[in-house]
């Protein structure tokens, strides 16, 4: 309190009246951070790991709901409000009608119940570590309100979560979640394993990996993430997203490196990667998985009736970034990019990609293919507009300093708009209104003539002397931006 009364005093000494509520919002901001004016969770495991406890007490009047996994009931020990035991039966949300200012309310979830089943999707048991959807048992409210989360647990016990980590002045440590939506889903995973903490890019990525037998073999998959890191990071130069949560789950022998992976959004930017770990790093670092997820933490998160954007985006540049750090050639990385359009051609059927994008019924491969021929077009016109001073990498860098408020879901056509504020060019927004309502797949034999790539009886060749050619060698070879040069238009 003293040194809240000292800023104050200084900034009306000062006299700069248009600074003052600025700066007052500052510094109150920051004497409420350490007196706790917030929610504040307490986790509690047991040593066995079959329960979690967890009480939650409010900073002034409670939220009218808590909204958890719809499952979540069936594991539901007790839910008590203070000493009196409270009705939790609802689906997907826990009523706190009629509670005063102040209260505090606990309950506690049968984490080893819920994995006796079997079913994924509610909890996993791997070894010694149990993965599971964080909304089974944290379950929070959908007012955006400030909170923090204090855990407890038994020695030799990790927990990894999307949540930022916090430490007190006190020296006490906190996660802070991020204040995104209640319906926006996270992991947890909680057991006997590290997490390792991987610096790339200006930030550390924190990594667990469960059920993986050998240190060599977790050392793999480690370097593995960190390759795949650092080729995003490369696009601007630091990685896109602060402490972001790895998971990595071994499930066993499978028909691919990476049968299945995902971004998270919600409490915080994460991926969660199940693997066969039974494969070689040389077949990891030539599966396109990592690339692809971490590469759409280079955009916030755009609204799944537009993913056709994200998913684009990440289809492009799981190629792009792999010609750059020499995991392919530059010929490879082409053939992949044009296999992928022609099995999103394949796929156009009729109808908008609007349309095919919303409805997402057997239109996956049009979703993703159409996505990344827009943004090759997209990243090919900008560096020709601009002699090279703009493409698609530095958009997102002008993306990434304005653009990704916590909690914000974008539409496809504001963020396009956006980016051609950022760029200079309305280049995004003409794509946007030339491809999105059109039934055909987009046509890039026109851009292909002009960049001097020929596909041609289901190989790629390159031509020499194309009107774009620096611009295509710039794509695929460089992490800089070209200076360009003669000829780009």
């Amino acid at each position: 309190m003293i040194a809240l009364i000292f800023s104050v005093r200084k900034v009306m000494k000062s006299g700069s009246l248009t600074e003052m509520p600025k700066m007052l919002f500052f510094i109150l901001s920051i004497y409420l951070s350490e007196v706790g004016a917030d929610d504040l969770y307490h986790l509690s495991f047991d040593e066995k790991i079959e329960f979690v406890s967890v009480q939650v007490c409010f900073d002034g009047e409670p939220p009218r709901y808590l909204y958890r996994n719809s499952q979540s009931n069936r594991f539901t020990e007790w839910v008590r409000a203070g000493d009196r035991n409270i009705g939790h039966r609802g689906e997907r949300h826990l009523s706190l009608k009629g509670l005063e200012a102040g209260s505090c309310v606990s309950w506690r979830v049968n984490l080893a119940r819920a994995a006796s089943h079997g079913d994924y999707r509610l909890a996993l048991q791997l070894e010694d570590a149990v993965l599971m959807p964080a909304d089974l048992w944290f379950w929070r409210d959908d007012e955006r309100r400030p909170l923090r989360v204090k855990v407890d647990l038994p020695e030799g016990v990790s927990l990894s979560v999307p949540w930022k980590e916090q430490i007190a002045a006190s020296g006490q440590q906190f996660y802070v979640p991020e204040q995104t939506p209640a319906s926006w889903s996270s992991k947890v995973a909680v057991g006997s394993f590290t997490i390792d903490q991987i610096p790339v890019g200006g930030t550390r990525l924190r990594l667990a990996i469960i059920g993986v037998p050998g240190q060599d073999k977790r050392r793999d998959l480690a370097a593995w993430i960190r390759e795949s890191a650092a080729s995003v990071a490369s696009v601007y130069g630091r990685y896109p997203q602060l402490q972001p949560q790895v998971l990595i789950a071994s499930v066993g022998k499978q028909t691919s490196p990476v049968p299945w992976a995902h971004i998270i959004r919600g409490g915080g930017a994460a991926v969660e990667f199940f693997i066969d770990h039974h494969r070689s790093l040389s077949e990891f670092r030539a599966d396109w998985t990592a690339t692809h997820e971490m590469s759409h933490m280079l955009l916030p998160y755009v609204s799944r009736r537009d993913r056709w954007l994200s998913e684009g985006l990440a289809s492009y540049y799981q190629n792009v970034l792999r010609a750059r750090d020499g995991r392919l050639t530059e010929e490879q990385a082409w053939r992949r990019l044009n296999d992928g359009f022609e099995r999103g051609r394949k796929a156009t059927r009729g109808g908008s990609l609007a349309s095919a994008t919303r409805s997402g019924r057997g239109a996956t491969m049009r979703i993703y293919w159409s996505g990344a021929a827009i943004m090759l077009k997209a990243d090919a016109q900008l560096r020709a507009l601009s002699n090279g001073r703009q493409s698609l990498d530095t958009a997102l860098e002008g993306l990434h300093g304005c653009c990704f408020e916590e909690g914000k879901t974008w539409k496809a056509k504001e963020l396009l708009a956006e980016l051609d504020v950022l760029t200079g060019f309305e280049v995004f927004s003409g794509l946007y209104e030339e491809h999105v309502p059109d039934e055909e797949f987009p046509d890039v034999e026109a851009l292909y003539a002009r960049l001097g790539v020929v596909a041609a009886n289901g190989s790629i060749s390159l031509e020499p002397a194309a009107p774009w050619e620096n611009i295509r060698q710039f794509i695929m070879n460089d992490h800089s931006v070209s200076t360009g040069g003669s000829g780009n238009r």
